[in-house]
């Protein structure tokens, strides 16, 4: 069950949640002042309270699945022809107190149901990758994948920039083996470290054979993480990579070490800091 951001209760969205944020029960002067500059009857002052006040309020709390819930029950509203937006700037009945209104604006906005479908479609291009994230299959969906259409070995051709691969290495394959120090793991961010031994790949024509890399080292950064598991004792030690393409995203599974498992469903999965090692100390 999705909680609420902010308190230890389900999150239960409604259609007043969207314009909280023009509403108080004790306003103060300087919100009041500059709420008032603008009037929300005006094509483009609606478009600027919109974007600069009702979708960026930033909670810390508040993830990518809040975001889509929010998306779904204003798209609900306004699937519905007989919806009456013009209630939601009514004080709420059960409410014992008056939510305070900005002091210049009207009691009632003009043509409520645009205001909130231009809300929707400005919410749908600001949360874009919020939005999306959401649609990304969960780790069971992904653990039934067939294993005919999951990923193969060669992984570092199934990321998002394969050309920094390329751009360094003229290799037709992924490395067979690379090790890690260890995940690191920042908020909906993964990293890893990797090096490992080139092995029999080929290396690019312009160098000469005695300057030829023996050994690469790169940083794989995994991005826009929607569900994360992580098992075993240590995270250091070979890792073995098995990514599938989803549409959109990424299914990653990393076997490191002995007994050590990380799988994820991201947005983006890219490769930086591409090098080329000839001395296997510099790893």
């Amino acid at each position: 069950m999705l909680r609420h951001p902010l308190h230890n209760q389900p999150f239960e969205p409604d259609i007043r949640d969207w314009v909280s944020c023009f509403m108080g029960y004790d306003m103060r002067p300087e919100r009041d002042a500059e709420l008032s500059r603008y009037n929300p009857n005006d094509s483009q002052d609606r478009e600027y309270l919109i974007r600069h006040y009702a979708l960026r309020r930033d909670y810390p709390q508040q993830n990518f699945r809040h975001r889509q819930r929010l998306v779904e029950v204003l798209q609900a509203a306004l699937d519905d022809p007989d919806y009456d937006f013009d209630n939601i700037w009514e004080p709420a009945e059960d409410d014992d107190e008056y939510a305070q209104w900005p002091s210049t604006w009207p009691a009632v906005l003009d043509d409520s149901r645009d205001f909130f479908q231009r809300l929707l479609i400005a919410a749908r291009a600001l949360w874009q990758e919020d939005l999306t994230r959401a649609r990304l299959p969960s780790l069971q969906e992904c653990r039934a994948i067939p294993e005919r259409d999951r990923g193969t070995r060669d992984w570092l051709f199934n990321i998002d920039n394969t050309e920094a691969w390329r751009a360094v290495f003229n290799e037709a394959a992924t490395p067979y083996d690379f090790n890690t120090p260890g995940p690191v793991v920042q908020g909906e961010q993964l990293s890893l470290q990797l090096h490992g031994d080139l092995g029999r790949l080929s290396v690019p024509s312009t160098w000469p054979a005695s300057q030829a890399p023996t050994h690469c080292r790169l940083l794989l950064q995994v991005q826009g993480i929607s569900e994360l598991a992580l098992s075993g004792t240590r995270f250091d030690g070979r890792m073995r990579t098995q990514l599938t393409r989803l549409n959109p995203g990424y299914h990653l599974r990393l076997e490191i070490g002995f007994d050590c498992v990380i799988e994820c469903v991201a947005l983006s999965v890219n490769i930086t800091d591409v090098e080329g090692i000839r001395d296997e100390k510099q790893l």
